[in-house]
């Protein structure tokens, strides 16, 4: 009789959980500690009805980051937060820079001694890095190794073998469990 009562509870619970929808967590970094310590401002469920974040389009060129629930609207321009979090993928803002990547949310890809970022919505399939949270966005090309580690050859020398080994990949390549190969060149030439 147990068993029975408690295949029933399961099963209601589960028909719960689905019927409420796809379940997505999604909010705003106010602050570079917020996105380093997680800590989401104007944090919702889009799963829910009524509650979701969503941008302008493309064509309007407006980066802007809406939160909408059935009671406001909320409006984040560019540079007023510092990222923002959607199911499970951290993003970070930057006002980018002629020497460096174009405005944009970047998506951080692997949290390493180089962070490792792809552009949300100008970028493509190129990869970018900063140094910390702190430090500019940058492409993840040669040219800006050479300028943030110009006192580490032997760091740019193996970047530079990477480059030229991956076809595919190319300074963004990544072993076989996704980890980016650049950041295990840091660990073994530099951190050592």
């Amino acid at each position: 009789m147990k068993t029975v009562l408690l295949i029933l509870f399961i099963i209601t619970l589960r028909q719960f959980v689905f019927a409420k929808g796809d379940t997505c967590i999604a909010g705003v970094y106010v602050s570079r500690d917020d996105l380093v310590n997680n800590n989401l401002s104007h944090k919702i469920n889009t799963g829910d009805a009524g509650y979701k974040l969503t941008f302008p389009p493309i064509a309007d060129w407006k980066l802007e980051i809406k939160i909408v629930t059935p009671d406001n609207i909320y409006k984040f321009p560019a540079g007023s937060v510092y990222g923002y979090y959607e199911c499970g993928k951290a993003y970070r803002y930057s006002p980018g820079g002629r020497l460096y990547a174009i405005e944009d949310f970047y998506r951080i890809e692997e949290k390493g001694h180089l962070i490792i970022y792809t552009a949300a919505f100008n970028g493509g399939s190129e990869h970018y890095y900063s140094l910390n949270f702190d430090a500019p966005v940058k492409r993840l090309n040669i040219q800006n190794l050479k300028q943030d580690f110009h006192g580490q050859a032997r760091f740019i020398y193996k970047a530079k073998k990477l480059k030229r080994k991956g076809v595919r990949g190319g300074l963004a390549m990544q072993d076989d469990k996704g980890n980016y190969i650049i950041n295990e060149i840091y660990d073994k030439t530099i951190k050592e």
